[in-house]
């Protein structure tokens, strides 16, 4: 019974993330507008709940929850993610970017100190260069102007 009230519940969350998109405006004169990646996002959401909510119910298999190291490893994905939607309006995108990669590649997926710094780097620079100068996309800026 719970799975089904969950399924039920993704369906009205893409359907309500979807409508709302929707006001925002998909596609304008000059392009994709701001509501076209919620709305698609909205509609991938309730289409995985249709798809879980028709499955048969003997299909259904209890969740395990992930103990010890697994837990740390999606607790450690969720604090670097809130870490970075905290700080990036004080550090900006590449510097909250950077530091978040960081933190994540080494804890997260226990990759070296050096490898880290350095893939962090270039892939904060690959998007900073494609979203900020090729496509223009105004990125969130810190206090050092980048």
């Amino acid at each position: 019974m719970f799975e089904r009230a969950l399924n039920a519940f993704w369906i009205l969350l893409g359907a309500a993330a979807a409508a709302y998109a929707w006001t925002l405006g998909l596609i304008g004169a000059s392009g994709p507008e701001s509501g076209l990646f919620p709305f698609l996002a909205g509609l991938i959401i309730m289409g995985a709940g249709v798809v879980l909510l028709l499955r048969p119910l003997s299909e259904h298999v209890a969740p395990d929850f992930p103990r010890g190291d697994a837990l740390w490893r999606v607790l450690g994905v969720i604090a670097g993610l809130a870490f970075m939607a905290i700080s990036i309006p004080f550090l900006g995108f590449a510097v909250a970017g950077f530091i978040t990669m960081v933190i994540l590649l080494h804890t997260v997926e226990k990759s070296s100190w050096w490898f880290s710094l350095a893939l962090a780097l270039v892939a904060i620079v690959v998007v900073v260069w494609l979203f900020g100068w090729i496509l223009g996309m105004a990125l969130p800026r810190g206090p050092w102007g980048w």
